[in-house]
């Protein structure tokens, strides 16, 4: 019998890590369960920028790892259909009200250079003081959200629709692996887990070519264009459970935008989107073992990636197949299921 493997949460981290698995090992029956799929969850409605962000209290090491092989995977996908998956290549002007050391991380992404004081003098807000320019990928998360469910289901994967209170709901899988996001402050529980709030505006503005990001200690703005559509945001609420669209953010956040790129005020509104970051001190991507009444369970965590998910998911789905394949070595696992 084949190995029965319960993968929990639908985001981009538990559909990439259902998708390593399959690619794997595709005689495993993999299951997917979670409240929310598709254009419900905190995935799709994420800037999905490949740009590491919000890591600080993840090794470094395990950072530049996680992030290489993500921008590698991306790459190769953007290559091959680029409007199927949902990739394409952008260039992102990031500015600063104080003065800014260069990232860690601009050694890791496809270009990076000091922004000039002309292209900082052509930006609307007046107290720009330092900026950098990126040249990386950005995903349309609903397409590549898609793509994903797409290839699992070609490959034998199963959709599960199911609200749960506690992982040792599934103790008749054999492995559990949990990417359950912002659910495990309650699932494992992890009271370290917390929400980082983020509101969104989709609109049209194919005259918006290149991204911009103003970011300081109490306001955080960007503009993302991607394949059609441009993500005007954003906040950064801490600790905010509120998944429903707050008229006040929704004002704030098209205003500030505007103020950055004044044309933007002649642009539809498609939609307004809400999603909760996962926000931990750092990724928790380790083995736990349980006994829950004489049942041994045997649980892969894979959350906790804040802001990062996007930029770090498939190094981090490569790493959680090598524990399910450990603990399948270890324990010689057959299946009840």
């Amino acid at each position: 019998m084949a190995v029965s493997i319960c993968v929990v949460g639908a985001g981009v981290i538990g559909l990439s890590t259902a998708l390593q698995i399959l690619q794997n090992n595709p005689h495993y029956h993999v299951t997917i369960v979670a409240e929310k799929f598709a254009s419900k969850t905190t995935s799709d409605a994420a800037g999905a920028i490949m740009e590491p962000f919000g890591l600080e209290s993840t090794p470094i090491d395990l950072q530049k790892q996680w992030f290489t092989q993500t921008l590698e995977w991306i790459a190769s996908l953007s290559k091959e259909n680029p409007h199927l998956n949902g990739v394409q290549q952008l260039q992102i002007f990031s500015y600063f009200s104080q003065d800014q050391p260069e990232p860690y991380w601009k050694d890791w992404i496809p270009g990076f250079r000091k922004v000039t004081a002309m292209e900082k003098s052509l930006v609307a807000a007046n107290n720009i003081k330092d900026g950098w320019c990126l040249s990386t990928l950005v995903i349309h998360s609903t397409k590549y959200m898609a793509w994903l469910m797409n290839k699992i289901e070609y490959l034998g994967g199963e959709f599960l629709p199911r609200k749960l209170k506690s992982l040792n709901e599934l103790s008749a899988y054999d492995i559990i692996v949990n990417c359950s996001g912002v659910g495990a402050n309650t699932l494992v529980p992890d009271l370290s887990v917390t929400p980082g709030r983020g509101q969104a505006i989709r609109v049209k503005a194919p005259w918006i070519q290149h991204g911009c990001i103003y970011d300081d200690d109490e306001l955080l703005i960007y503009i993302f264009p991607r394949d059609g559509s441009v993500v005007l945001g954003g906040t950064k609420q801490i600790g905010n459970w509120n998944t429903n669209i707050d008229e006040v953010d929704s004002k704030t956040i098209f205003e500030n935008c505007c103020k950055l790129i004044p044309s933007l005020k002649n642009a539809e509104i498609i939609e307004e989107i809400v999603g909760l970051r996962p926000m931990r001190p750092s990724i928790r991507l380790e083995i736990e073992r349980r006994n829950i009444n004489g049942k041994d369970l045997k649980i892969v965590h894979n959350y906790g990636h804040g802001g990062g998910g996007y930029s770090l998911h498939w190094g981090c789905a490569i790493d959680a197949y090598k524990l399910v394949q450990k603990l399948v070595e270890e324990c010689k696992i057959t299946s009840k299921l």
